[in-house]
């Protein structure tokens, strides 16, 4: 089992051989806490922590705080912007309620890697820097594409992953985790382990899930995402949201289902279920998983009112108290916290209604609206004017 989702295992074997070796390993991940929320892209490598955890073995989260201050330039076309001190502290304190809800916190340790980068010297430094060539990180894909295309690297991003494998070094990782974009890093920190006369570990990287969009991996900047501590009316609508071609992905990767559920929703669709039923499954568990079963099954009722029996009297509606808002646009603004030319198409796209009627007059002033009026943006977003 503990080979299923694995896409990348280096070096061939040598996971089960640690593993069958009777030792209690060191299993790492790291994280950078470059946003305040982790999601189900994620979820795919933390639960295969949990997968050693259940295995008697010691998780050890690394919280890149020093790290965060370069960004991670995997998979990047251009340099990512930095981050300050306190974003970063903010968005680490979040890290631990999310990730205890798939592994049992109370038995994983968490280390910052400020803890030996903001006190490493420059004799450290500069001999950390000796053991890997220019050459080297000019392998990397992306550091490669970029300097054909006369796209700036800085020199503070080529020594990211150096930093980055460093922490493996000082933990005594035995097995990393990570998704397949970060397959070099991963790779760097075994290398630096033989140079500090260490025995390197197991790289292990995960397939990378596909977000809304059906096309790119799941991620924040590109807003094709489902967090963790989102609403469970978001999970299970998101979720919902998935194009059928992703199905197969998702229970795979997303799904708490036993090897047998995953085998009965595959043989369904082999014998040509509708794919939404096998939706409502996946939403339900996924749901269940992030937030409880009482939970998944209200946010299963109100998505089944609002577009299957279409039941506007029994939709959970989020009443609106008018305040500053002159017109529709700044209101819908506010509300779902977008910016105003990010409203001005949903209108565009009809994405907007009241009262069952789509609305395009970005203009529409407030005053006009009457009380208990029905707004629904998009597909998931009711409105009731008080």
């Amino acid at each position: 089992m503990i080979l299923e989702n694995i896409e990348i295992n280096l070096p061939e074997g040598e996971l089960i051989k640690k593993i069958n070796s009777g030792k209690v390993l060191n299993i790492k991940m790291g994280f950078d806490p470059t946003s305040p929320d982790l999601h189900l892209g994620h979820a795919v490598a933390i639960r295969k922590l949990k997968e050693f955890q259940d295995l008697g073995h010691k998780i050890i989260i690394i919280i890149g705080d020093y790290t965060a201050l370069i960004g991670d330039p995997s998979g990047k076309d251009k340099t990512r912007p930095t981050l300050s001190a306190e974003e970063i502290e903010k968005n680490s304190k979040t890290y631990i309620n999310q990730l205890g809800k798939i592994l049992d916190i109370e038995k994983i340790e968490v280390r910052r890697n400020s803890e030996w980068l903001s006190v490493m010297d420059f004799n450290e430094f500069i001999s950390l820097l000796s053991k890997y060539t220019v050459q080297q990180i000019m392998e990397r894909n992306d550091f490669h594409d970029r300097f054909e295309k006369g796209v700036p690297i800085s020199l503070h991003e080529i020594i990211y992953p150096l930093i980055q494998g460093y922490d493996s070094v000082k933990i005594k990782a035995d097995v990393e985790i990570g998704g397949q974009d970060q397959l070099f890093n991963l790779l760097i920190g075994r290398y630096l382990q033989e140079k500090y006369g260490q025995e390197p570990q197991v790289a292990v990287c995960v397939p990378l899930l596909r977000g809304l969009d059906g096309v790119q991996k799941m991620s924040k900047s590109l807003k094709n995402y489902i967090g963790l501590t989102d609403s469970s009316n978001d999970i299970y609508g998101k979720t919902m949201s998935i194009k059928d071609d992703l199905i197969e992905e998702y229970l795979k990767l997303a799904t708490s289902f036993s090897e047998e559920e995953k085998q009965n929703c595959f043989n369904l669709l082999k014998k040509g279920e509708n794919p939404i039923n096998i939706k409502k499954k996946i939403a339900f568990n996924i749901t269940e998983t992030y937030t409880s079963k009482e939970e998944a099954e209200k946010a299963q009722k109100d998505f089944e009112n609002k577009f299957q029996k279409r039941k506007l009297e029994d939709i959970d509606y989020i009443e609106v108290e008018i305040s500053s808002e002159k017109n529709l646009v700044e209101l819908i603004a506010n509300l779902l916290k977008k910016s105003k030319s990010e409203v001005r198409k949903l209108f565009e796209a009809g994405a907007v209604s009241i009262d069952g009627e789509k609305i395009f007059d970005i203009n529409l002033e407030i005053k006009t609206i009457k009380k208990e009026t029905i707004l629904k943006v998009g597909k998931l977003n009711y409105f009731k004017f008080k």
